[in-house]
């Protein structure tokens, strides 16, 4: 099943087999803009390993750029999360320096300090253990990108993510994602939406729209039904 309670983003005809791989596992799928519940659920969730990423609570989400969420559901239980909206990576980098005074950056790649394209942060990206091993985080991100992409009519789709050995090539490989750099470091770790307390160091991840399409027959096979 699918449910959109969302005022003005909707599902992209080019997420239908996406869509549909959902449904063969027997997943339903919601799009919605209810901010206190992606708060109150990831924050009661003992299996969502980070804190709550604050860009996604409801005193954070500029009504002047549109942001969503998508709910994962099994009956009506959810079992996976992701939320976006228009930001700048300037901006998000700045509100982190804002919210984290001891996070230390490095300067962004020029392609993420423009002002002609229109930038979508992600975050609070979350599958529930029992759930694993169906490629659901994967094609919840894929999800997400058609929707930045297609739907909203983005440039480039911008995450944050912690390093380790293999986060970076997930990221690459896995997530088709153009483009993984060094970001910045906190020495307490503990960045919401992205790493734990042990998670020192970070990287900005971002998705090229023209790069995620011409990848799209190799994605579609990997979800061929």
């Amino acid at each position: 099943m699918i449910e959109n309670t969302h005022s003005v983003v909707k599902f992209p005809s080019s997420s239908i087999y996406l869509l549909e791989y959902f449904e063969k596992l027997g997943y339903n799928i919601k799009i919605h803009e209810d901010w206190d519940h992606l708060e109150y659920l990831l924050t009661n969730t003992a299996d969502y390993p980070y804190n709550m990423d604050p860009s996604f609570t409801t005193d954070f989400v500029n009504i002047d750029n549109i942001a969503f969420a998508i709910y994962l559901k099994k009956g009506d239980e959810v079992i996976g999360t992701y939320a976006a909206k228009e930001h700048h990576p300037l901006v998000v980098r700045d509100g982190l320096l804002d919210v984290y005074p001891s996070l230390e950056t490095k300067d962004l790649p020029e392609i993420l300090q423009r002002n002609d394209l229109t930038y979508y942060y992600s975050s609070c990206q979350w599958v529930h253990t029992e759930h694993l091993g169906k490629k659901l985080g994967m094609a919840l991100d894929l999800l997400k990108k058609h929707i930045i992409f297609d739907n909203r009519q983005a440039n480039i789709n911008f995450a944050i993510h912690k390093i380790n050995d293999s986060m970076k090539s997930y990221h690459i490989d896995k997530l088709y994602y153009s483009n993984s750099e060094t970001f910045a470091t906190k020495k307490d770790g503990n960045v919401g939406g992205a790493g734990g307390k042990n998670d020192y160091e970070y990287n900005i991840v971002w998705s090229i729209k023209e790069s995620f399409e011409s990848k799209l027959a190799e994605i579609k096979s990997i979800f061929k039904i």
